[in-house]
């Protein structure tokens, strides 16, 4: 199973999160898991890439529309582990969102 997601055609969009963890990451690796299956039967998911190393990690996920992403970010499971995330895993983090335009 490759770990690169097979996207569509563009136009579509990404959501950018890196993150800096905080001393205590227990329970995120469950959290993120869950997450992870919420979101796949959220209409518009594509799919998600990830990345940790050492005191960092890298999410970025893969939607459809702006639409769609708005819908993930009020879904309220998702606002509760995004607070969890917030007070207790991440010592600082962003959100970005992009519209992918082109590939090769």
């Amino acid at each position: 199973m490759s770990l690169i997601v097979e996207t569509p055609e563009p136009p579509y969009y990404a959501v950018i999160a890196p993150n800096e963890w905080s001393q205590d990451t227990r329970g995120y690796a469950e959290m993120a898991e869950q997450m992870l299956e919420l979101a796949k039967n959220q209409e518009g998911f594509i799919g998600v890439e990830m990345g940790v190393q050492e005191g960092f990690a890298l999410t970025v996920s893969y939607w459809e529309s702006l639409e769609a992403i708005k819908r993930w970010r009020e879904n309220s499971d998702h606002l509760g582990a995004k607070k969890l995330g917030k007070d207790k895993w991440f010592s600082q983090y962003k959100i970005r969102i992009a519209k992918v335009e082109r590939e090769y």
